[in-house]
């Protein structure tokens, strides 16, 4: 039998988890559960999506030069690594996106002179009193 640990949690907090397990027909700790297995899960999937648009991105930075020398000031769409599409009107090429891929992960970008605008700002700097 598993080794049971007691956790103190506000009133309120159990209550709303014993009333949704009493409405499922579920045992509070199968509730529990259940409810950290989709966190851990959207954590994951959450971890998952970054990774995708950061290689999106790295792609997007790869191909700069043709996309500037091709598409300046167009917006693109960046998928698997590849320019899938491109169009001036951004809401267009955003409804053809998300028709073609409707779940996935798509990087739309308007091809400026630099790859990301460069950001700036001053170090905070304490004074004495």
């Amino acid at each position: 039998m598993p080794s049971t640990i007691t956790v103190t949690i506000p009133e309120n907090l159990y209550k709303r988890a014993e009333g949704l397990a009493k409405q499922r027909n579920q045992d509070v700790t199968d509730l529990l559960d259940e409810a950290l297995s989709l966190a851990e899960r959207s954590f994951s999937e959450t971890k998952w999506e970054e990774e995708q648009m950061a290689q999106e991105t790295a792609a997007y930075e790869k191909m700069h030069a043709d996309l500037m020398a091709r598409y300046a000031g167009e917006y693109v769409a960046i998928y698997q690594g590849q320019l899938v599409d491109h169009d001036a009107d951004e809401l267009a090429l955003l409804k053809r996106i998300d028709a073609k891929y409707p779940h996935e992960i798509v990087l739309l970008k308007q091809v400026r002179p630099l790859p990301e605008p460069e950001l700036r700002s001053r170090s905070p700097r304490l004074l004495p009193n």
